[in-house]
């Protein structure tokens, strides 16, 4: 049998091997998607952050103006910067309150909250030059390299534009009073930065859905490399005490409340059924959560046909659950591959969404 590594990576990726992914952080993200939506907000705050700048800076003048230091003391140094710096205060905590806040809040809705300590760990290998090199002239890089270099070449595109547009206007500058000559400049800059962002956003919503599909193909697996998790898994204690926690938690939930929790239901068609579920937020492999022969098959097609649970006849994969599974057991690594082609099916042609996985 040829090596895993020699093997074609043609399968999605576990979800341990994604939970062990997101440990060492790698995980798709978008810089650009966080930056331009920070940029958004601040632009559609600006108004009121700049009244408040501006009413802080006139208070700021009149309280330095009016109570000038009597000496070069520390004490009088520091009263006279808490006076000139206070009334700012606000206008400057609204826009760093708001960009801190999009900042983290778009960060976590891309990744989830990830906490890892792995990403941080100094990696002496990148110090060497030749990996140096061939990173530099990787695929990633000339991803990288032609984003920058179409980003850069439309944002310039686009203030170009904007400020052909307002040419007149801001020659004009100088025959009219200065108010209104700042407001004129504003508006023009307000005008050219709206434009920016929504070419920026756009082009990191491609970055960020390239960076998913960037991830999903890094971590792709073999068939020999699933075949070798599953058996490691089998023989973990820990597994097997969670196995049987499982068995009693299924034991007290009813037939109608499983077949709801039932990701797919396959069939003999006529005399077995067998429920499973695929929740990657309980376990790193697919549950047997119901099975029965003859009319207890019956009832849970019914059941299942109630709730829209999807309905597929495989005779051999459903007879060999059937007999070798009991109500709360994972599916053995020899069906492991027949049941993820299935729940592969349920997901992506009847659009079924995962348990434990936010809908892409």
């Amino acid at each position: 049998m040829p090596e895993a590594g020699a093997q074609e990576r043609t399968e999605e990726a576990t979800p341990r091997k994604r939970q062990q992914a997101r440990k060492k952080g790698t995980v798709a993200r978008s810089m650009d998607l966080t930056s331009s939506l920070a940029m958004l907000v601040g632009l559609l705050l600006m108004p009121s952050a700049l009244n408040d700048l501006q009413m802080g800076a006139e208070t700021s003048i009149k309280a330095g103006l009016g109570t000038l230091p009597t000496s070069a003391s520390l004490g009088e140094i520091g009263r006279q910067f808490s006076l000139c710096i206070t009334p700012n205060l606000k206008g400057l905590g609204i826009l760093m309150a708001s960009l801190t806040f999009v900042g983290i809040g778009v960060s976590v809705a891309q990744v989830g909250f990830v906490l890892s300590g792995e990403a941080l760990t100094p990696q002496f290998n990148r110090l060497n030059p030749i990996e140096g090199f061939k990173r530099l002239f990787s695929r990633n890089a000339w991803f990288e390299a032609v984003k920058a270099l179409l980003k850069s070449g439309l944002i310039a595109l686009l203030a170009y534009s904007a400020i052909m547009g307002a040419w007149p206007r801001l020659m004009a500058l100088g025959y009219v009073p200065l108010q209104s000559g700042i407001i004129v400049a504003s508006q023009a800059v307000r005008g050219m930065a709206f434009k920016i962002v929504a070419v920026w956003l756009a082009l990191a919503g491609l970055d960020y859905f390239f960076q998913r599909k960037r991830i999903d193909r890094e971590l792709r697996m073999s068939k020999q490399e699933i075949k070798e998790e599953m058996k490691e898994h089998d023989q973990n204690p820990e597994v097997k005490m969670a196995q049987a926690r499982r068995r009693r938690q299924l034991a007290r939930k009813s037939l109608m409340q499983a077949i709801r929790d039932a990701d797919v239901v396959i069939t003999n068609p006529t005399h077995y059924a067998v429920a499973i579920e695929y929740d990657a937020d309980k376990s790193t492999v697919p549950i047997i959560v119901a099975k029965g022969a003859d009319a207890l098959a019956a009832k849970i097609r019914e059941l299942a046909a109630a709730n829209d649970v999807p309905i597929i006849p495989n005779p051999p994969l459903t007879r060999a659950l059937y007999h070798q599974c009991d109500i709360g057991d994972v599916v053995p690594k020899e069906l492991f591959q027949p049941v993820a082609e299935i729940l592969a099916y349920v997901y992506k042609t009847l659009h079924r969404v995962r348990k434990g996985k936010p809908a892409a």
